[in-house]
């Protein structure tokens, strides 16, 4: 847990050695205006001789009644007024020198006799303004009667709202004004404390406080924070020397100077230079001992804090400070609290009494940070409290009598936020973490876990960062599992090393226990759904046109259904080596793609080959379309071993010339529908594709399978990923695509794409191995590809796709999805998809094989349901095998300052295997989860972001915005 207590102690460093730092940087020039009025100017004399002390000798006062005429100070006693108002600002002009007339001096107290100004040079000149109004006896102002408040049913005292741009707040009084005097409480203002068990943190007069704070700053801290994962505004403070060339301005009912030592304000003090913005009702400024005493409502803001005190007592020299009844708020995080006394002992140490903070808005104290005392070391990075307590909803939930915290980026060791839930597979599951922060670039985070139906579980998580690398070392450890009767572990190492700017490494080594190793132990929130764990690594160098490329593959099976001779193979090494050009001045560019892999297998045949692929292109290009006619060499060499079957060759070769050319144009028209300005496109486009025929049925599979059929594979020069099978090919594909772009707002409402391949041949080659009859396709066309999308509004959006088989004359593919989805992670999602077995049908009859054929539909939300609640859930159900496979629903309240979730989840482990779906004993797990965020603090129970990113379309978490 972070208390954020170091932004306080930052912004004070600020606030002690710049908020009056203009009252001892000049010298002073004073001029008084005919009203009264004293304009003050402290400025090093051009000559830089030290300037001669003067005698200001005030206004004769206005005639006094016989009662009045005795000598007495005329300083008028300020008013406290909790609630900063404006005050005019003096006129930004030099004053002129003072006229040398003589004026009565009236009679004064015999301490006031020698008031002196006396100019002091210094090194840098700065300018203050001071604007002093002449003292005036209050004048008595009329109590209305009881009756005429009774009447019009309104609580006297200032009431407030907030006008327009031009007229700022509007205002008005009934009956006297209060001036900050105690009066009875209303009832709404009763409502705080009426909705807490217990007494407030933070009382209705400290509220209004903060509001006050609050206005402080141009932009309100807390604007939109109940989206607290999007990213924050970053603050910049005002620089030491923009805040040294700027002019102070002063303003106060009463300024005096003691022997040029000591500067004296009263009476509505307000002090504003830069960013900085002073408010109290006396300030005292002593420039020998370099101290400074403000009271009464004393008021500081800057760019990054806002403080309200009863008293500040700094000492400059000395880099000291003790503020009582300290409010303050940080506007960045956003936090407020409260301290009963703050101490800074130096720079970089500051302390705390009695302190309490939040992250909740004003007038909100759903949760409260408390602690008796509380230190901040900025030199060390590090913080501790004593007797720390958390409140939630006033009713305290954690107490610990000690505890250490980071008070910046630097990390610290000890205890993060404990996780927890249940499932169905292992019962109650929590977990522990530990964070060790072993040196700067070394840490590790260990975890305890606890499973109710299997035991205990240790993992470790290891990070380094050197100037070179940086990587995670994993590692998880069950002594015994209670279900599965042994022993049970997994380690991963992921690492990424740069030598220089042009080569480096990256390495992802996986290993686990068993096959179902991550369908019995991981989180049911994320378990593993890929069938092969992989681990790679690859050395790379790049350099101008040349990219080089070595690296290992290797993969284990986390499925219990995969057999031996159903492992992809393993990888051992592979060497790519690829140049492209594209020359300047001629259109034409050049490539070459080289690759040697050595295959390796335990049960079928092992191989090395050697690919070899230049190739050249002749583009043109330009706004209204584009030429591209391309020309490559494909050479594949295999070198057969440990063959499988009889008679195989041990060496086999082949080449194939491929022809492409790919040709579009672009036509634009300007057009008017319902009184909106659109841009209507027409893009055709032509690809022509040529490879001749070759029987490749003697070379293995080892990498390659069929590719995904879209609207885009239309234009590929394959339709096998890999390079055991390129496809012999004499077609033409036929495509269009249009668009409507609205003019005005940007959106795309409408976008066709048509396409469709003409065969002019049979086609042959296919992935069978070895057999002497190749299924052949003799079909003209390929399945004619259709597709529409658009953006409705801003939020919603909308995509569809069918592939229809005019040989069969049915559809093969067909999705659509209609999504919302606003930037406060707002969603919904309804979207269906069916997807034909590619297999279902031999020699021109259809083989039905149900389980083949993806029908599925999915409908996921996250959407307000009332107040601050949001319900969320997810449901997939497959209408091939008529079961759910995943399902979840929750709901969630979030707000400035905390989030809560409740999940429960339904869901069949391992849902992407067939063999799982299709199997009657198959029956579906249940999990539930709990979550609390204090939003700035920490998070209690399971993490449930990462989990929703994967399942819920469209949400993002917080750390996709940071």
């Amino acid at each position: 847990m972070n208390f954020r207590v170091h932004s306080i102690s930052l912004a004070l460093s600020l606030y002690t050695t710049s908020a009056v730092s203009a009252a001892s940087n000049g010298a002073w020039n004073c001029e008084q205006s005919q009203s009264g009025e004293w304009t003050c100017l402290n400025q090093t004399p051009a000559s830089g001789a030290p300037p001669q002390p003067q005698v200001i000798k005030t206004q004769p006062a206005p005639p006094a009644t016989a009662q009045q005429a005795k000598p007495a100070p005329t300083e008028v006693k300020p008013e406290v007024v909790p609630v900063r108002q404006a005050e005019p600002k003096p006129v930004e002009t030099e004053p002129a020198p003072i006229p040398q007339v003589a004026q009565p001096v009236p009679a004064v107290p015999p301490e006031r006799e020698k008031v002196k100004v006396v100019e002091k040079a210094v090194s840098e000149a700065q300018k203050l303004r001071v604007k002093v109004n002449e003292p005036q006896k209050p004048a008595a102002e009329p109590v209305q009667a009881k009756s005429q408040t009774a009447s019009s049913g309104t609580v006297p005292g200032w009431t407030c709202k907030t006008g327009d741009d031009k007229s700022g707040w509007n205002c008005n009084l009934v009956g006297a004004d209060p001036k900050g005097e105690a009066r009875p409480v209303s009832e709404v203002e009763t409502e705080l404390a009426a909705t807490y068990w217990l007494t407030p943190t933070f009382s209705y007069q400290q509220e209004r406080s903060f509001q006050t704070l609050r206005g402080e700053f141009d932009r309100d801290p807390w604007q939109n924070c109940s989206t607290w994962g999007s990213k924050k505004r970053k603050i910049k403070a005002t620089s030491q020397e923009a805040r040294d060339a700027a002019t102070t301005d002063v303003t106060a009912d009463f300024s005096e100077v003691y022997d040029g030592e000591v500067l004296n304000f009263a009476g509505n003090v307000d002090l504003t230079r830069a960013d900085q913005h002073l408010i109290a009702d006396k300030a005292s400024y002593d420039t020998v001992a370099e101290t400074l005493d403000a009271q009464g409502n004393v008021l500081y803001s800057e760019d990054q804090l806002a403080l309200f005190s009863e008293t500040a007592s700094l000492s400059l020299g000395k880099d000291e400070a003790r503020l009582r009844k300290a409010l303050f708020v940080v506007p960045e995080a956003p936090f407020r609290g409260s301290a009963d006394v703050v101490y800074r002992d130096s720079k970089s140490l500051s302390r705390y009494n009695e302190a309490a903070f939040t992250s909740c808005s004003p007038g909100n104290q759903d949760w409260i940070m408390h602690a008796s005392r509380v230190k901040i070391n900025r030199e060390s990075g590090q913080g501790s409290a004593k007797n720390a307590w958390l409140e939630f909803k006033g009713v305290p939930v954690l107490y610990t009598p000690y505890i250490s915290f980071p008070t910046d980026s630097r990390r610290l060791s000890g205890l993060l936020a404990p996780t927890w839930g249940t499932t169905q597979r292992n019962g109650f599951d929590a977990s522990a973490p530990f964070y060790w922060n072993i040196a700067p670039n070394f840490d590790d985070i260990i975890t305890l876990r606890y499973m109710s139906k299997r035991g205990e579980q240790i993992r470790n998580k290891f990070r380094y960062l050197t100037e070179t690398s940086q990587g995670t070392f994993s590692a998880e450890f069950l002594p015994y599992d209670e279900i599965a009767d042994k022993t049970r572990y997994s380690g991963s190492w992921q690492n990424k090393t740069i030598f220089t700017p042009n080569l480096s490494s990256t390495l992802n080594l996986n290993y686990v226990s068993d096959k179902t190793y991550f369908n019995d132990l991981n989180n049911a929130l994320g378990f593993q759904d890929t069938r092969f764990l992989p681990s790679t690594a690859y050395l790379n160098y790049g350099i101008s046109d040349f990219v080089f490329a070595a690296g290992i593959q290797h993969y284990q099976a986390v499925d219990k259904t995969i057999t031996d001779a159903a492992m992809p193979y393993n990888v051992l090494p592979r060497i790519n080596l690829n140049y492209s050009h594209v020359f300047e001045d001629l259109p034409i560019s050049v490539a070459m793609d080289n690759q040697y892999s050595y295959f390796s297998h335990d049960v079928l045949v092992n191989a090395q080959r050697y690919n070899l692929a230049p190739a050249v292109a002749l583009p043109i290009e330009s706004d209204a379309g584009f030429l591209i006619p391309r020309l490559t060499g494909q050479y594949t060499q295999y070198q057969l071993s440990n063959q499988t079957n009889l008679g195989q060759a041990s060496s086999v070769s082949r080449f194939l010339p491929i022809f492409s050319l790919d040709t579009g144009l672009t036509f634009e028209k300007e057009l008017n529908f319902a009184g909106s300005p659109y841009i209507h496109t027409l893009e055709p486009r032509l690809f022509y594709l040529y490879i001749p025929r070759k029987d490749q049925s003697n070379i293995p599979i080892f990498d390659t399978s069929f590719l995904d059929t879209n609207f885009y594979s239309l234009f590929r020069e394959n339709r096998f990923s890999g390079f055991d099978r390129i496809q012999d090919a004499n077609q033409v594909t036929l495509a269009i695509t249009s668009r409507y772009v609205d003019s005005t707002t940007g959106l795309e409402p409408l976008k066709v794409n048509l396409g469709q391949i003409l065969y002019f041949q049979n086609r042959s080659v296919d992935l069978d191995y070895l057999t002497n009859n190749t299924k052949a396709s003799a079909s003209n066309t390929s399945n004619f590809i259709g597709e529409l999308s658009g953006q409705l509004s801003r939020n919603w959006s909308y995509s569809t796709g069918l592939q229809w088989d005019p040989e069969y004359n049915r559809f093969a593919r067909g999705q659509a999805m209609l999504k919302y989805r606003k930037p406060t992670n707002e969603l919904l999602s309804l979207g269906y998809r069916y997807r034909r077995n590619p297999n279902d049908f031999v020699s021109n009859a259809q083989v039905s094989d149900p389980t083949l054929t993806i029908n599925q539909t999915d409908v996921s939300f996250r959407l307000p349901l009332f107040g601050e609640w949001y319900g969320l859930g997810r449901w997939q159900y497959s209408l091939t095998f008529d079961k759910t496979t995943e399902s979840f629903i929750g709901i969630e309240k979030e707000n400035c300052c905390w989030r809560f979730r409740v999940i429960g989840r339904r869901y069949i482990n391992a849902a992407n295997n067939i063999t799982v779906l299709n199997d009657p004993s198959t029956k579906p797990e249940t999990a539930f989860f709990v979550q609390l965020e204090l939003k700035g603090l920490s998070s209690f129970g399971d993490s449930v972001d990462t989990f929703l990113n994967t399942n819920l379309y469209g949400y993002r978490k917080a750390s996709f915005f940071e």
